[in-house]
């Protein structure tokens, strides 16, 4: 049974149980029914139809098991069964000829009732009432309670929820040869069991019972024939037993016997066609209440009846190939030749599961390689496009700036001037329109780098979209540099901005001239000339005479002097504090800041676009690469199903060769031989 239990294991992992070809199958094949309803399984996942296959592969192990044990047994198991108030103990009755079992009109049978030679019980009569069937030792009164048989009736009635099973030790004072207990060859136990429509528990635990039965004596009113219940035994024991004991009851109350007979059997050809080959033996219509129970009584049995007996005799014990090792090879056969449906199956959809996988990796490389080569090439030139980009931002940004430096004083060329007074304030306008003129100037190159930003961003979208397909742009070129910036050139007013003594043309020619006609005429005359002159005339003038000539003129050089700076102070100021202004922004590099500032921002917005197009291709390879490595996966469980279901197949048609090579009807056959074949 170990190639089952790896079956089972092979079916949860690989999980490629279908339902197409459900219909060939016969043991395990899955029907899920909502009371009465058959549910389709094909509208069920394939984990649900497995988990199903395994549950039914489970339930066959343990009736292998069961199987095992059973062959292995020398007794016989007569389980006789059927719908409610069919009968069933009145006719268990009339094969031990006595009143042993409760019959009444209304059901009475609510328990497995065993009936069992008393010789088995060391010749002793009693009623052992089980409440636990596995714990049930014969041997150990604490596993079982003694009834006396007068309270029989009124256990199985009021009881039942108490104990499990009743086994009754009963004896029977016929020869061998009349009796079915006391037999001479083998052990036999009756078991009654409750009606099929008694309730669904009941129902069910009479289903799961027959599996450990050898021979099943089904008993079917003539009245009202199978039911729904009858029907689903039937066919379930039809999955292992080929042969069923059918006994119609109560056949005397009916008029038109040749019709109800003509019934039945077409029922029996559709429920169980073995059985119906061989119906008569197997198919017998009586009335077990007819039947004399007193004791003694030398009353001959009605001939239907009696021939019953005989061919249920015969069928228990002559034939004990049909009884206990048939059902084991029936089962064997059919359990077999559906694992064989199914390990032809799965191996046919792994062989294709495997080409398919291994087809739609190798179609799948050339895309999955050339995505590896954008990815790199792409990236690579989004990067180039970008630093281009940033790198001449940066470039025209400082060049635009330096001009504005190098050309501020056009800034002031529409400044009016106030007049002397307001000079002051003269100079503070200077100040401030030098820096708003700069800063209009920062503005106008923020907006054009936006500009470049923006063309450069629409390039490598459409880089990325070449590749990738239409998506979204991310980069908001808007909003760069919409960030306040502060940084601005100032400059100080101070009182030395308003002098520069810095002679203009006409006062600078005309003292050169002076100038150069001196050095000529002291050249001309010589130095001693002129002193000497400069001395006489001084004489000539006398010494008072002059410090009286030197406060005027000292009065009139001042007053020149004051007029010129007073009419020289608007140019002066503007010559200052220009050279201050770009003074100041050389030694802030303002101009520098600015441009990194800018090519900042435009690369932080371009490389936001970059990192989209990253995030995009690495998805599709992830992607790529997932499913890819569901395909490696696929054709790696699908390789090793194949290779599964295929040595199974070999075992399974081996072993289903030598389980039909066993001859049942051969008298030499051994159990243990049949043992080694379920296994």
């Amino acid at each position: 049974m170990e190639p089952l239990t790896v079956f089972s294991r092979q079916v949860e992992k690989n999980r490629l149980i279908q339902t197409d070809f459900g219909k060939d199958l016969s043991i395990l094949n899955l029907e899920l029914k909502v009371g009465h309803e058959s549910t389709d399984l094909s509208t069920l996942e394939n984990q649900s139809i497995a988990n199903l296959l395994e549950d039914k592969l489970s339930q066959c192990i343990r009736h292998l098991e069961n199987l095992h044990t059973r062959v292995a047994d020398t007794s016989s198991k007569v389980l006789v069964t059927g719908d409610l108030n069919s009968g069933k103990s009145t006719f268990v009755n009339a094969l031990l000829k006595r009143e042993l079992l409760p019959a009444d009109q209304q059901p009475c049978t609510s328990m497995f009732c065993e009936v069992l030679d008393s010789t088995l019980n060391d010749g002793l009569e009693q009623v052992h009432a089980i409440p636990d069937v596995q714990k049930y030792n014969r041997l150990d009164p604490a596993t079982y309670h003694i009834v006396e048989m007068r309270h029989l009736y009124k256990v199985i009635t009021d009881q039942f929820d108490l104990y499990k099973m009743l086994k009754i030790y009963a004896s029977d004072a016929r020869s061998t040869q009349e009796s079915l207990l006391h037999n001479g060859v083998v052990d036999i136990a009756l078991i009654d069991s409750p009606g099929l429509n008694t309730d669904s528990v009941k129902t069910t635990a009479v289903f799961a019972r027959q599996e450990e039965i050898d021979v099943v004596v089904f008993v079917v009113s003539a009245e009202n024939h199978f039911t729904l219940s009858g029907k689903e035994f039937l066919w379930n024991a039809a999955n292992e037993k080929t042969h069923i004991f059918i006994v119609v009851n109560r056949f005397d109350s009916i008029r038109d016997k040749d019709r109800c007979k003509r019934l039945i059997l077409e029922q029996i050809r559709q429920l169980s066609p073995s059985t119906y080959a061989d119906a008569d033996d197997l198919v017998h219509f009586v009335s077990a209440g007819n039947v004399d129970l007193e004791p003694g009584s030398r009353k001959l049995d009605a001939p239907d009846f009696a021939r019953l007996e005989e061919r249920l005799r015969a069928f228990v014990l002559g034939n004990r190939t049909k009884s206990k090792l048939s059902p084991a090879k029936h089962y064997l056969v059919k359990l077999l030749t559906d694992i064989n449906v199914l390990s032809q199956a799965n191996k046919q959809m792994a062989g294709q599961e495997y080409e398919e996988a291994t087809e739609a990796l190798q179609k799948d490389l050339p895309a999955y390689e050339h995505l590896l080569r954008v990815r790199d090439r792409l990236l690579n030139q989004v990067e180039k496009v970008a630093e281009s980009t940033v790198s001449t931002i940066q470039k025209n940004t400082i060049a635009r700036l330096n001009t504005a430096v190098e050309h501020v004083e056009a800034a002031i060329q529409g400044i009016e001037y106030p007049g002397i007074f307001l000079v002051w304030q003269y100079a503070q306008d200077i100040a401030d329109s030098m820096s708003q003129s700069l800063l209009k100037e920062v503005r106008q190159a923020e907006q054009i780098a936006r500009q470049d930003t923006s063309l450069c961003v629409d390039r490598i979208h459409d880089m990325g979209t070449e590749h990738l397909g239409n998506y979204p742009r991310v980069a908001d070129v808007e909003n760069m540099l919409v960030k306040n910036n502060s940084r601005r050139v100032e400059v100080t007013v101070e009182a030395t901005d308003f002098f520069d003594l810095v002679f203009d043309e006409k006062l600078s020619g005309a003292a050169l001239s002076l100038g150069a006609a001196a050095m000529v005429g002291g050249r001309m005359l010589g130095f001693k000339d002129a002193v000497s002159s400069i001395w006489s005339v001084s004489n000539m003038v006398g010494a008072q005479n002059i410090r009286r000539l030197v406060v005027p003129v000292v009065s009139i050089a001042g007053i020149g002097l004051a007029a010129y700076v007073v009419s020289d102070m608007r140019s002066a100021v503007e010559r200052k504090l220009v050279k201050k202004f770009q003074i100041a922004a050389r030694e802030t590099s303002h101009v520098e800041a600015h441009g990194q500032r800018i090519s900042r921002e435009s690369r932080k917005v371009l490389r936001m676009e970059g990192w989209e197009i990253h995030t995009r291709l690495q998805k599709a390879i992830e992607n790529k690469e997932q499913k890819r490595s569901e395909m490696e996966i696929m054709a790696h469980d699908s390789q090793e199903t194949l290779t599964y279901f295929n040595s199974l197949l070999e075992k399974s048609v081996l072993l289903l060769d030598n389980v039909n090579a066993v001859q049942i009807e051969a008298n030499g056959i051994q159990s243990k031989e049949i043992e080694e074949k379920a296994c």
